[in-house]
């Protein structure tokens, strides 16, 4: 094992949206040891580098599910942006839809000013569907949208800069059929990848942006067979990685279709499952076998 790529939110992550001291300790004993390690994520690369930062560790960022890779010093090694009438068309459809959504790009990550109302609607319809549902639940998620660094308001998406690169539109949604209309409009799109990273969303990018593809790139950039690499994730947007890694780590908590696609299954995020995965690695045991 040489290289390791690790998701963030429901892998390394916990459930305080923080990088747990046993999981820093895990990272920072394999770059020790000589094994690169990096992560990625459908996150920015400066919400990413604070993130890592508070818990003292430093990685190459592989950032907007593999549209932007970065270095460990935050130098940009490489970018894949949307075709700016493509980005627009989606961005037009999203609002006329009311969607709230959030654009990734190389200025800042851009969302519009109603953004806060849109969600707040959503789960007060959402509550009234289904009084089964989690009030608290609901506002944890709307909350980790607003936390991230870098979020900028805009009146609209047309006041995005025309030289801004735009990496990846995320839309979040709590209507189960709104949800799923949006995921149908984009999922067969010859123009974009979809990709769902939350039980409650769907992201588009590049055709050609994936973090197995990034990761591929990243490898063969530090001279190392894709054999040699551990990719660890829990959701779709991780799927293009596992797929390629040679040993591909799916989450306790994944779905289970994830840990199918997966060879091995480690703890869940809040059990710290990332650092059990990487220190049985570097003692050279198993972990359990996927569920296939």
């Amino acid at each position: 094992m040489k290289l390791i790529a690790i998701d963030l939110d429901g892998t390394l992550l916990n459930s305080d949206s923080k990088i747990s001291e046993e999981n820093a300790n895990a990272i920072r004993k394999a770059q020790s040891l000589g094994v690169h390690v990096t992560i990625a994520t459908g996150r920015a690369h400066a919400d990413v580098k604070a993130i890592c930062a508070e818990a003292g560790i430093n990685t190459p960022v592989i950032g907007a599910n593999g549209a932007t890779t970065h270095d460990e010093n935050s130098n940009r090694v490489e970018s894949i942006p949307m075709d700016r009438n493509t980005a627009m068309s989606v961005l037009e459809w999203l609002d006329q839809n009311q969607f709230y959504y959030e654009v990734l790009t190389d200025r800042a990550i851009y969302s519009p000013n109603e953004g806060h109302q849109l969600m707040s609607i959503e789960i007060d319809r959402a509550l009234s569907a289904n009084p089964e549902e989690s009030l608290d639940r609901l506002l944890r998620m709307a909350e980790k949208q607003y936390e991230q660094t870098g979020i900028v308001r805009i009146p609209s998406y047309r006041s995005i800069p025309q030289d801004a690169e735009i990496y990846n539109i995320l839309s979040l949604s709590f209507d189960k059929q709104k949800l799923e209309l949006g995921r149908a409009r984009f999922r067969n799109n010859p123009e974009v990848t979809m990709v769902i990273s939350a039980d409650h969303n769907f992201e588009v990018e590049h055709p050609d942006a994936s973090k197995g593809n990034a990761l591929s790139k990243l490898a063969a950039r530090l001279g190392i067979s894709l054999e040699h690499t551990m990719a660890i994730g829990d959701s779709n947007n991780d799927v293009s990685m596992l797929t390629l890694a040679g040993t591909s780590v799916a989450m306790g908590n994944a779905h289970p279709d994830i840990q199918a696609i997966a060879k091995e299954v480690t703890l869940t995020n809040i059990e710290n499952g990332v650092a059990y995965a990487i220190e049985r690695k570097l003692a050279g045991l198993n972990l359990e076998p996927s569920l296939t």
